[in-house]
């Protein structure tokens, strides 16, 4: 038998062929990819090919991932699928395998993962008949594991161990805001264990816009929400701020227009995303709108400093391995497709350096010298410190030898931590009495 899926738009059909007699050509599945209600999976594979699991089945098979599982007498395959609800804010999804016979058409549903408050998928089918299969289990509290489950009986095979429990137990919320012009998106924030209504927290905004031609586009990841799920955590979440006190929150900016043109209203929308959030945070009673900073990395730098130059609203920032000056990307950058020369005051109005004169707030910069990636040369760093140095702004440039475009390094990673929670605990959780501003040209900025 040889499988392949067909594609056409948003309407998708799995055949099955006979290649001892091609005339038998059995449809296995018609759907339509954008339903996630009702998509029937994808046909398991064989693991192996080196090393895999001999007559074992993996995820994704459907795809060109190896041989398609079949059944021990030929006649079947496995779908292995996930069902979402169509409403995944309050149900979480089902993970699910399905016996399909290949000439009949016949579906039997050989297993389907709990949805109550957990998460269980299939990681391995074991034997051709599904009847051995490895399952792994996660909640929103509980880390992780794997477990045998052979003629329906389950044997724990795994005991992992939470490595951040107080981050696990740290309080979460999720909600939609509404900006002015009717766009809604949401935001996902963290509070520290124990903290206690309307305690209003000193609180650090960590983010990365994205563009969209629609509401519709912007909405279409979130049908795959997995409320389920474990939250994982890298040595850069922001969630670590939440053991120094502060509430983390960390939005969506959607920036969005005609296909093409949606930096048109970058600035627009961001200001728009962020004065959004801060008066729902604010009515809600969950920060002190008067001790905010935000950050980011990268793109989600870049904004950030445009955060500052554009809103009175933080009181610090921190931006890693940005570009200030998108003068310096003229071929197009992110999802901007344009040229410098079709779009000058896109490319001008999104430069945060153009308007480094309009910094609010205490700025500090974080550049990994070797960062190799196209549009983020250190040397945007530099230029903007020399800029906002000669301002008599507040900022600060430290530079990582060795380290890419993102810290890797032990030694880089505490370092990056211990300067940003000094920052934040200096210039926003315990803010100096407000000093004049001083005067332009006061500190010497470095031309060459």
């Amino acid at each position: 038998m040889i499988f392949w899926r067909e594609t056409q738009g948003q309407n998708s059909i799995d055949y099955a062929v006979n290649l001892a007699n091609t005339a038998e050509k059995f449809t296995l599945a018609r759907f339509r990819t954008d339903d996630v209600t009702a998509n029937p999976g994808t046909i398991a594979s064989v693991r192996g090919g080196g090393g895999g699991r001999a007559g074992g089945g993996g995820r994704g098979g459907g795809g060109g991932g190896g041989a398609v599982l079949m059944s021990a007498d030929k006649t079947a395959v496995f779908y292995d699928g996930t069902l979402y609800d169509k409403t995944p804010e309050q149900v979480g999804p089902k993970a699910f395998i399905d016996r399909f016979n290949i000439k009949t058409g016949e579906k039997t549903r050989i297993f389907e993962g709990s949805n109550d408050g957990v998460y269980e998928a299939v990681v391995a089918i074991l034997d051709p008949d599904a009847k051995k299969f490895l399952v792994a289990k996660e909640s929103p509290t509980a880390v992780e594991q794997t477990a045998f489950v052979a003629e329906g009986v389950r044997k724990e095979i795994t005991k992992n161990v939470d490595p951040a429990e107080d981050l696990t137990a740290a309080i979460r919320e999720r909600f939609y805001v509404t900006r002015p012009d009717g766009f809604k998106f949401k935001v996902n924030v963290t509070l520290p264990p124990n903290t206690k209504p309307g305690a209003k927290l000193p609180a650090i905004f960590w983010f990365y816009p994205a563009e969209f031609t629609s509401q519709d586009q912007y909405d279409t990841p979130d049908r795959t929400f997995n409320k389920n799920a474990f939250r994982d955590f890298n040595a850069r979440s922001a969630v670590y701020f939440t053991r120094l006190g502060y509430a983390v929150v960390e939005p969506d900016a959607p920036i969005v227009g005609a296909a093409g043109a949606m930096n048109n209203n970058y600035v627009n929308d961001l200001r728009n995303d962020l004065f959004t959030v801060i008066q729902e945070l604010d009515r809600r009673g969950l920060v002190d709108k008067d001790r905010l900073a935000i950050g980011g990395h990268s793109y989600g730098a870049f904004s950030t400093v445009n955060a500052m130059v554009h809103t009175p609203f933080f009181k610090a920032g921190i931006a890693g391995d940005g570009n200030y000056n998108r003068t310096f990307t003229p071929m197009g950058f992110q999802n901007e497709r344009r040229l410098l020369w079709d779009a000058p005051q896109v490319y001008l109005g999104m430069s945060p350096f153009m308007y480094a004169n309009n910094l609010t707030g205490a700025l500090l910069m974080y550049h990994n010298l070797h960062d190799q990636n196209v549009g983020t040369d250190p040397d945007n760093s530099i230029r903007l410190l020399h800029a906002l140095q000669g301002l008599g702004k507040t900022a600060a440039l430290y530079m990582y030898p060795f380290e890419d475009h993102g810290q890797v390094s032990r030694e880089t990673l505490l370092d990056n931590w211990a300067r940003w929670g000094a920052w934040l605990d200096k210039y926003v959780k315990n803010p100096a009495p407000t000093e004049a501003p001083k005067p332009a040209g006061s500190r010497g900025g470095g031309g060459r």
